[in-house]
């Protein structure tokens, strides 16, 4: 009996070639599998290879490689060449030619929505510390509802943004007597803050905020004012970090700072022009200002100086003018940034000359000071405090590490400052601030050396010299939070696009 035939014609055809070339393939033995595309922007990815990177671990280690970084469920699961068979990634990011670091962590920094209640949208924050390498941020001070709903937020990744860390004032609520302070502090505890932000105030207050914080478990920040109170107070009775450059010198006089007698605290304009005073005072004995920084050393408390924040002191021309706001200044910050007394940090009216020197003065003494507490053994960490006094996020960290270097750190070191270091003040040490197999896969790929030169960290890059020729170059690609990868070309695009629609709607407004 006759086979019926099922096929003919062309349809028959085009089975025969496929079956001949099967057989080819059979005969030839295994095929390679396709090569795996580059990750999505801001897509969770269940196996990412960073292949052929130059890593930068993170603890002052000179840089290493090329090597290959396999990323596994948010963990960096390998640092080295796969073994033979091992199952394909589902995309890999080609880093020939290019430097992998830990996520960079800001220590002190504000989750902002708003400026001088111009509203301004947090993407616009958060993408901006993203294209900065910054992964995770100690938050210290915001509105406490809001950043506790974008803390939950970041940690599910339904939003965009660095891993959150917050540290409150939302302890002071129930009042400045000791045991109000208390009480406060274990309802902040209740309310699930990550640390406490303090400012100035007497000795017993600060007694009983430490003590109870202590009891608590919670870490403490503090921005010590022109108060009954020091560094030296504060490093005694065991807070956690000291922020910027109040309280130490304070701590070194002999005898107290020179104030007029015209001095008005709650007047910006002579509050910072004093304090840039404070470091090159007649009365600061050498002597104290060491023993100062060895309490502070012996007692455990880290010193996140944020020196760029003072920047524009010493020269506000500068300030106001950075090449990036062109495409980067949100019509909020740029009106936040307009000298006036009522916007915090906006004390730029009539700032002369003078002032400029003595704050180029004092930014020597204070940064001799920071490098004498690292070479003794103190933990300096990276934070920027952006979002005032002309510093825009992202763009005010990366500075910070450039200023860092200034003050005497080598780029290792500042690096460590900004990885290491950050995640030792967090309490993230085991998991946090190293390239490191079991880690967090927080991890950025830069292109090119950012140890030859940290400017190449700045969003959107540097110039660069090519042959003796100006060209762009730097920049980061790829900044990896809890293993997703988010490209930070694109959150520059979105950024640029974001401040552009402003800038109409703002234009609009003002021509209607």
């Amino acid at each position: 009996m006759r086979r019926r035939q099922l096929y003919s014609g062309p349809c028959r055809a085009a089975l025969v070639a496929v079956a001949l070339a099967a057989a080819s393939l059979q005969a030839a033995g295994p095929q390679p599998r396709p090569a795996s595309p580059p990750p999505s922007h801001a897509k969770p990815v269940p196996r990412l290879l960073i292949r052929n990177a130059m890593v930068v671990y993170g603890n002052t280690k000179p840089a290493f490689g090329p090597v290959d970084i396999l990323v596994e469920g948010g963990l960096i699961a390998r640092v080295g060449r796969l073994p033979a068979g091992s199952p394909p990634p589902d995309a890999i990011i080609d880093a020939t030619g290019k430097y992998v670091l830990p996520g960079l962590i800001n220590s002190h920094m504000h989750l902002q929505d708003e400026r001088g209640g111009i509203p301004q949208p947090l993407q616009y924050e958060m993408n901006l510390y993203l294209a900065s390498g910054v992964t995770t941020v100690r938050d210290v001070g915001s509105d406490w509802s809001k950043s506790k709903q974008w803390r939950a937020e970041s940690n599910a990744h339904t939003l965009v943004a660095p891993r959150m860390l917050v540290y409150s004032r939302i302890w002071a609520n129930k009042g400045m007597a000791p045991g109000q302070i208390r009480e406060g502090v274990r309802s902040a505890k209740a309310e699930g803050v990550d640390g406490l932000k303090l400012s100035g105030m007497d000795r017993d207050q600060v007694e009983a905020v430490l003590d109870e914080a202590r009891l608590q478990g919670l870490k403490t920040a503090v921005h010590i004012a022109v108060d009954e109170t020091d560094a030296s107070d504060f490093a005694e009775l065991g807070v956690t970090s000291i922020e910027h450059f109040y309280g130490v010198a304070d701590a070194a006089l002999d005898g107290i700072q020179d104030f007029p007698p015209d001095h008005n605290s709650s007047n910006e304009i002579h509050r910072f022009g004093r304090a840039g005073e404070l470091y090159i005072q007649r009365n600061l004995n050498r002597e104290k200002l060491s023993a100062v920084l060895d309490l502070m050393i012996r007692n455990k408390v880290a010193w996140c100086p944020t020196f760029s924040i003072y920047e524009a002191s010493r020269d506000v021309v500068r300030a106001q003018n950075l090449p990036w706001y062109r495409e980067f200044l949100h019509p909020a910050m740029e009106e936040y940034f307009r000298p006036s007394l009522a916007n915090h940090g906006s004390y730029f009216i009539g700032w002369t000359n003078t002032q400029e020197v003595r704050w180029k003065k004092n930014y020597q003494v204070w940064m001799d000071a920071v490098r004498e507490f690292a070479n003794r053994g103190g933990l300096v960490t990276a934070g920027d405090d952006a979002g005032f006094i002309y510093s825009l996020y992202g763009f005010g960290f990366v500075r910070e590490l450039e200023l860092l270097e200034e003050a005497g750190f080598h780029p290792l070191e500042v690096i460590s400052h900004a990885t290491v270091n950050g995640a030792r003040l967090l309490g993230m040490e085991d998991r946090l601030g190293r390239v490191r197999q079991g880690y967090i896969a927080d991890l950025i790929v830069v292109n090119g050396n950012p140890l030859s030169n940290l400017r190449l960290l700045t969003p959107g890059g540097a110039d660069v010299n090519v042959d003796n020729q100006n060209a762009r170059g730097g920049g980061i690609e790829w900044t990896i939070k809890d293993g997703i990868p988010y490209h930070v070309p694109t959150l520059l695009r979105e950024t640029r696009e974001m401040v552009a629609q402003a800038r109409a709607a703002r234009g609009k407004k003002a021509g209607s």
